[in-house]
């Protein structure tokens, strides 16, 4: 396609805002100035790819929200929870990503496990996986493995409600939640069964983030939990759950029935908390702490004495 050229100067401010946006240590304001000026300092080119602030590429497509964030900030806006996978995962460990979108925490966590590590990347939607193929194919890892599935507490099928036209990380199982009319059938698994079916090396690190289905999943990886018990993040945006008829109260009971406990991001930095309704983070880190290795990797990021 045949773009018409813009003015140096518009590329010189853009340069200047995502240097801004990216690197400038004082983040008050930020968020203002970015819904004040960025419309008008976009590109004209839709798909742009970039090297992000954590060494890595992405095709970002600026028609999307998230993307667009992305690509003027230099990073996703879940920056503390991106640092946590990157502190906690160490080289030659295993780091599955339950709802991966476009690729940004697989792509994180790839550099953190190395060569000797894995990445398992699961997404549903058709969209997002075209994306999350090709940026990992922008980059020079070899230790990711992706799944064209949604992950659930059973195998079968069902219906992934998104957007249109867009790698919407919105999709969800539930219409109610995902606020969007168009869908298409996805393949989901059990986490527990498709361990053992594919013969995989159990997780040491789950990230889940899947729009109110998070506790249908956690329900259908009942035996991981139970040992290895890995390191999880959480997704818990309590309007998604109550759409998918769960809460964040339910999977703390589930969660707390194989020892784990939370912690939440406050100011920049994680606390544990003993309700997670007290909290206003969606994200939430559990660990439990009867395990040595748990306890001294919460430790990287928390005060435990």
């Amino acid at each position: 396609m045949n773009y018409m050229p813009e003015s140096p100067f518009k590329s010189l401010s853009r340069a200047l805002f995502r240097w801004y946006l990216s690197k400038f240590p004082l983040r008050d304001g930020k968020a203002y100035f970015y819904e004040k000026f960025h419309p008008g300092l976009m590109p004209v080119e839709r798909l742009l790819t970039v090297t992000l602030d954590q060494g890595f590429k992405m095709k970002l497509d600026l028609e999307d929200a998230e993307q667009r964030k992305v690509y003027f900030f230099g990073h996703y806006h879940e920056r503390y929870e991106a640092a946590l996978v990157a502190r906690l995962l160490d080289p030659g460990e295993v780091f599955w990503d339950i709802g991966a979108n476009v690729g940004y925490f697989a792509l994180v966590a790839a550099a953190a496990v190395g060569d000797t590590g894995q990445v398992l990347a699961f997404e549903p939607g058709a969209a997002a996986l075209e994306r999350l193929t090709e940026n990992v194919g922008l980059n020079p890892y070899k230790n990711i493995r992706i799944y064209h599935l949604a992950v659930a507490d059973r195998d079968g099928e069902a219906t992934l409600y998104r957007a249109e036209g867009i790698a919407d990380s919105s999709a969800s199982l539930f219409s109610a939640a995902a606020g969007a009319a168009g869908g298409e059938t996805c393949v989901t698994v059990a986490l527990d069964g498709f361990l053992e079916k594919e013969k995989l090396v159990a997780p040491d690190f789950v990230k889940l983030d899947v729009e109110g289905a998070e506790l249908s999943a956690l329900s259908g990886a009942a035996a991981i939990l139970a040992d290895p018990r890995p390191l999880l993040l959480v997704e818990m945006e309590e309007k998604n759950l109550v759409a998918a008829g769960a809460s964040k109260a339910a999977i703390q009971t589930f969660l707390a029935d194989y020892g784990y406990c939370a912690a939440h991001l406050r100011k920049g930095r994680w606390h544990l908390i003993d309700d997670v309704n007290l909290t206003r983070g969606r994200n939430l880190f559990w660990f439990n702490p009867d395990i040595a290795k748990h306890r001294e990797k919460a430790g990287r990021v928390l005060n435990l004495s």
